[in-house]
C-alpha cells in the first residue's frame, strides 16, 4: 500500500525516512525536528512544545499545528 504523505494524517510506523518525508511535506506545523542517530530518537518542536515521535503515533497536522497521539 502506497503512503500518502500529502495526507493531513500519518501513523508513525518503523520507517523513519516516511516520517521525515511526511513531515517535511508539513513544515508550516512545526518549528525543527531533530533527529539523534545513536538513541534513534525523532524530537519535532511545535507551538506546544516538543514531542518525541515514536512508532505507532498518530501524527495530525489538521489544525495548523502539529498534533501527535498514540
Amino acid at each position: 500500500m502506497a503512503k500518502n504523505f500529502l495526507a493531513e494524517t500519518y501513523i508513525v510506523d518503523e520507517h523513519i525516512a516516511d516520517t521525515l518525508n511526511w513531515l517535511c511535506q508539513h513544515q508550516d506545523c512545526f518549528d525543527a525536528f531533530q533527529y539523534d542517530a545513536i538513541t534513534q530518537e525523532l524530537k519535532v518542536h511545535h507551538v506546544n512544545g516538543t514531542d518525541i515521535i515514536r512508532q505507532g503515533m498518530y501524527l495530525t497536522s489538521k489544525y495548523g499545528i502539529l498534533v501527535t497521539s498514540l
